[in-house]
């Protein structure tokens, strides 16, 4: 998964790639640490689809623009949509199937 750090960079991903998968984290949160470790294997399983995460303290303007109220959050973005929404403990199950779904 790709660090991106400013907002500029998260919407022209959105922009740049069809299928997306976004992780919002918060520092010293140790549920983000165990999720961000299991989306990044499931990430590693799509290829394509264009996976990146953010530090919520790194660029606070994702809370108003991706409607983060805690972390970790999971967002899963097809051509720019929101089709996969998963915050706390994140079903990785569900978050498979949506991926398998949209996945080309």
């Amino acid at each position: 998964m790709k660090h991106l750090t400013n907002i500029k960079d998260m919407e022209q991903a959105l922009v740049d790639n069809r299928l997306c998968l976004f992780f919002i984290k918060a520092p010293d949160c140790g549920v983000c640490n165990v999720m961000f470790e299991r989306v990044g294997r499931l990430a590693d399983r799509f290829p394509t689809m264009f996976s990146f995460y953010a530090d919520i303290r790194e660029e606070p303007l994702i809370a108003g623009r991706f409607l983060v109220f805690s972390g970790p959050t999971v967002l899963l973005l097809m051509d720019g949509r929101e089709v996969y929404r998963g915050s706390g403990f994140i079903d990785m199950e569900e978050l498979e199937q949506t991926a398998c779904r949209y996945h080309l």
